[in-house]
């Protein structure tokens, strides 16, 4: 059987770092050929770990692109910072993470580390805040 290349371990460990693979996890992919090093692993079974990591770092990349454009917009962001201060009454930033909490039902440190989904609805509660803020202000004027 041949041994391992220097290239193939240069791979291996590329694609290690590349889809920031934990050691023990590391390791437990090394168990399954029956090996504690890469360095002891066969030609033949260097390659399909390559692959193997290779698929992994496909699937990571999918996951990325998915999560990247699940995010929330600028836009989104924008339409949030212009009903909160809008409709607020001049509250503060932590005010508005905590109306987002309550809406969401996550505490964000950051807003824009919000979902499309999450966002929006924050969106849709500013919203319904400023169509009844709207038909209070109407009545207000009615009754005057």
């Amino acid at each position: 059987m041949e041994s391992i290349t220097k290239d193939q371990i240069k791979a291996i460990h590329t694609l290690k770092s590349r889809i920031k693979l934990s050691d023990d996890h590391y390791e437990a992919l090394l168990s399954k050929y029956e090996v504690a090093s890469s360095k002891e692993l066969t030609k033949q079974k260097a390659s399909f770990l390559i692959v193997e990591l290779l698929e992994m770092n496909r699937k990571q990349k999918i996951k990325n692109a998915r999560s990247e454009s699940s995010k929330c917009t600028k836009s989104q962001l924008d339409w949030i910072a212009d009903l909160w201060v809008k409709l607020s009454g001049g509250k503060d930033f932590e005010s508005l993470r905590w109306f987002i909490k309550k809406t969401t039902g996550t505490l964000f440190l950051y807003p824009e580390k919000m979902s499309h989904k999450e966002a929006t609805k924050v969106i849709n509660a500013l919203r319904s805040w400023e169509a009844k803020a709207k038909s209070e202000d109407k009545k207000a004027l009615a009754s005057e």
